[in-house]
């Protein structure tokens, strides 16, 4: 395998790992809210959780494209996040307009978790 497939099969799994840790964390938040609060906490804090995982999934196939400097990089590294945020505010407007009995506060919990969770992922990478 050469350098280059090799990096690539780095960050599929760097991304892979983050998405599950992601889904774990959700999963675990939502579990903990349904104990406290109920269904609707429950299918809160996944919505919240959710809505980070799916723009990380989707700003992460606009990072694995292929790059050949630091600038290209850089600048894939920032169309990415501002796709991701993005994704993440049309996701929570979808919620807050379609589910009517949301529990506030365990949708910021499982989206704080899920962010929490994708920062210390990236903050794990090997340089």
């Amino acid at each position: 395998m050469n350098k280059n497939n090799n990096n690539d099969f780095e960050e599929q799994n760097i991304f892979s790992g983050m998405l599950r840790s992601q889904l774990l964390a959700t999963t675990a938040v939502a579990i903990i809210a349904y104990i406290i609060s109920g269904k609707h906490a429950y299918v809160s804090a996944l919505a919240g959780g959710l809505a980070v995982a799916m723009a990380t999934f989707i700003a992460s196939k606009l990072i694995a494209r292929k790059r050949k400097d630091a600038a290209s990089i850089l600048m894939s590294m920032l169309k990415a996040e501002l796709v991701k945020l993005l994704l993440i505010v049309l996701f929570l407007f979808g919620v807050f307009k379609g589910y009517k009995d949301l529990v506030s506060g365990a949708l910021i919990a499982g989206l704080a978790v899920a962010a929490i969770v994708s920062g210390a992922t990236i903050s794990k990478i090997k340089r």
